[in-house]
């Protein structure tokens, strides 16, 4: 039965709403209680200290264990008024330790020990926490101060189309130059491979790339209709000689159907502008793309930023929902760095921002021509999704990611396109970059939730972006990346290798037991499954450990880079060094609950702990420390703009894994571990609890780990240990 509403409650409502929110009114109903168990049971006022003053003259034990009784079960989704969640996070933020600052472990590689890294000339933890540098709050890549930044509201005159798309609907030809020492059945084995390869590209009715593979016959076809044919090429530069090439023709659009022309579905670009300006200022946009261009993009660096900024400024470019529906998404992302009111839906409210756009975004992917396959329109799936879970629609945002992984699949992003003459330069990069930024987001999201892939590494064969910057990248060519300039997409590689390394701890084994015991089911899963894993994850670490060692000494986790000036340098070598202990985390962490379980099913005693289980709890522990104590750094020297939700997915993972190491510390060896846990968990609440002013997700988070340290009294003499569900946020 919903409870009565009375008309003097209805009434304070009305006037609790329409209070002015510069006065931050503190309405002690939706208070949270933090009294301490001896004063609620007494009934007597309590100063919420730890001990507080009653229990002190009194001599009493003073502690929070028991819940809280609510007399409103119904308001407990109204958890608290802003007041009481700031003063909650001062507090937080207040009980950090000092010495997590500066992390009491500098963990190196599976053998690593407990280190003090007191020393700034040692310890690139050290070196970082006493630089005095004041670092910007964004830095524009260098395009952008060759190229303006202009939106096209001063002119909406029909221009012609940019030339930027029109390689997709000239020919394309594949050259197989033959290798002279091959013999001839290699040769005709290498030709018919590459012939009814699994990848292949071709344009549909609307002139638009797209993808289908082997099953889809169309390999065969085209083997078929004879459109590969061996001819003789001389080499101009070199004596006669005889070359056999495998090449195609230059088929058009119609040469399988003569009578069908490419068409496409015109939208009117001023309409589409009009539409989304009214939504959004063009002076609020240009600042938005400014910011994300700024920050964001160095997360995710698929756009080639002189194209970018040069259709950003094109009226007919507009016309297309993809590169409108972009704008809107990065619009949104970066809302959460502008401090403008006009970018909240309620200016009180940070976590309100670009909530409105996010509605817009999906109008404007429902308008005709919007589900095409377009570089663009996977980008901007992609941000929305992205946003979505920093939003907390974490329905919303899957929805998304898998629907950029579809429209990549689709539009073939992820095969290689090197033996077709379609793309030129920029294209072909932008396409590799984007398609990666999908992979390595679909690995960070799953990982977080316990979720398959959608997509792997066996389903794909496109290259790694060309590690040069936009400014050498033009469409005739790539030039070389000066030597005494580090390329910025150097650190993005590496980035997309670490995650390549994460998909194998999310490939988990098929499940040998079906709920109603197929034993069809039970035996196709052993034929045609094909899993192979490590049971320790031992390939997967001497991977992780080969590609940390190849990371540039520019962006390595050195105390010459954490003491540099260089805030692009400085954030991005934090993000791989945090990245790669996340991986080294979660394999140990894999280590250590496989011996948990096997002693579970075993009914063995949980006490007798050997050293494979310690040894996986003290990296585990070790990497744990690292991701809280960077992360600490960061935020206190104000660089989270330069960041993502990602961060909240690797704090709220090592704050588990916290739990799970105080929960299974049994042996004598172990007790060291206790204490500076207890602190990085104090210290984990509180910078998910910071990042709750932007991100719903950081708020969930922050609850559920204090609800882990609420309901699993641990202290330092006398462990107990009791059973905790964990929850996704």
């Amino acid at each position: 039965m919903p409870p009565v509403t009375t008309k003097e409650s209805k009434e304070d409502e009305q006037q609790q709403e329409q209070k002015p929110s510069s006065s931050v009114p503190k309405d002690r109903r939706f208070k949270l209680s933090r009294a301490c168990d001896r004063c609620r049971r007494r009934r007597i006022k309590c100063d919420e200290g730890h001990p507080c003053q009653s229990c002190l003259t009194s001599n009493s034990a003073c502690t929070f264990e028991e819940p809280g009784k609510r007399t409103h079960p119904h308001k407990s989704k109204r958890a608290a008024t802003l007041e009481d969640r700031m003063h909650h996070l001062e507090t937080l933020i207040q009980a950090i330790p000092p010495a997590v600052f500066a992390a009491g472990v500098n963990f190196k590689g599976a053998g690593g020990g407990p280190q003090s890294p007191a020393d700034p000339s040692t310890s690139a933890h050290a070196s970082f926490a006493s630089s005095t540098h004041t670092y910007p709050p964004g830095v524009p890549p260098p395009s952008l101060s060759n190229y303006p930044l202009m939106n096209p509201s001063t002119f909406f005159a029909p221009t012609k189309p940019s030339s930027r798309h029109s390689s997709p609907h000239g020919g394309y030809s594949m050259h197989i130059p033959a290798n002279p020492t091959m013999s001839p059945d290699q040769l005709a084995d290498e030709a018919s491979r590459m012939s009814l390869a699994a990848s292949y590209l071709y344009f549909d009715d609307e002139g638009y790339t797209r993808w289908q593979g082997e099953t889809s016959g169309l390999p065969l076809l085209d083997l078929l209709v004879e459109r590969h044919k061996v001819v003789t090429k001389q080499d101009p530069d070199g004596p006669l000689q005889q070359q056999n090439i495998l090449a195609m023709d230059h088929p058009s659009v119609n040469d399988w159907f003569p009578d069908r022309t490419a068409r496409r579905t015109g939208n009117n670009p001023e309409v589409i502008w009009k539409l989304v300006t009214s939504f959004i200022a063009p002076d609020l946009m240009d600042s938005l793309v400014q910011c994300y261009l700024s920050t964001s993009y160095y997360l995710m660096p698929f756009l080639h930023v002189p194209s970018f900024l040069a259709d950003y400024g094109n009226p007919q470019k507009w016309g297309e929902p993809g590169f409108a529906a972009f704008i809107v998404s990065i619009c949104c992302l970066a809302s959460r760095h502008i401090d403008d009111p006009r970018v909240r839906a309620d200016p009180a409210d940070g976590n309100s921002a670009g909530t409105v756009w996010f509605d817009l975004f999906g109008r404007l992917r429902s308008l005709p021509t919007a589900d095409r396959p377009t570089v663009y329109t996977v980008q901007s799936v992609l941000i929305a999704g992205v946003y979505a879970i920093g939003l907390g629609k974490l329905s919303k945002a899957f929805a998304l990611i898998s629907e950029a992984i579809t429209l990549s699949i689709d539009g073939g992003l992820h095969r290689s396109s090197d033996a077709y003459d379609v793309f030129d330069s920029i294209e072909d990069e932008v396409r590799k970059r984007t398609f990666w930024c999908v992979y390595l987001w679909d690995k960070q999201a799953c990982v977080h939730f316990g979720r398959p892939p959608m997509i792997r590494l066996r389903d794909c064969d496109v290259g790694e972006p060309a590690i040069v910057d936009d400014e050498y990248i033009t469409r005739d060519g790539i030039s070389l990346q000066p030597p005494e300039q580090e390329s910025r997409m150097s650190a993005f590689v590496d980035c997309v290798r670490l995650f390549v390394v994460m998909e194998a701890i999310l490939d988990v084994p098929p499940s040998r037991h079906f709920g109603d015991g197929s034993p069809f089911l039970t035996r196709a899963t052993s034929i045609l499954t094909g899993f192979r894993r490590h049971k320790e994850l031992r390939e997967e670490e001497a991977l992780l450990d080969e590609i940390s060692r190849s990371i540039p000494p520019h962006w390595a986790h050195s105390v010459e880079t954490m003491a540099s000036d260089d805030v692009i340098r400085v954030t991005q070598a934090e993000r791989l060094y945090c990245l790669e202990q996340f991986i080294r985390m979660l394999i140990h962490r894999h280590r250590f609950s496989e011996i948990v379980a096997e002693k579970v099913f075993t009914q063995a005693n949980y006490e007798d702990q050997g050293d494979a289980e310690c040894e996986a709890m003290r990296v585990a522990h070790a990497c744990a420390l690292q991701i809280v104590s960077s992360h600490l750094q960061i935020a206190a020297k104000g660089l989270m703009t330069y960041y993502g939700v990602h961060v909240i997915h690797q704090l709220t993972a090592a704050g588990r894994t916290l739990v799970a190491v105080l929960l299974n510390c049994h042996s004598e060896q172990l007790r060291p571990l206790i204490s500076p846990a207890l602190d990085a968990l104090r210290s984990c609440v509180g910078l998910l609890r910071r990042f709750s002013g932007r991100y719903v997700c950081g708020l969930r988070s922050g609850d559920l780990m204090e609800e882990f340290c609420r309901s699993t009294p641990i202290n330092h003499s006398k462990p107990v240990y009791s059973n905790l569900f964990f929850f996704s946020c």
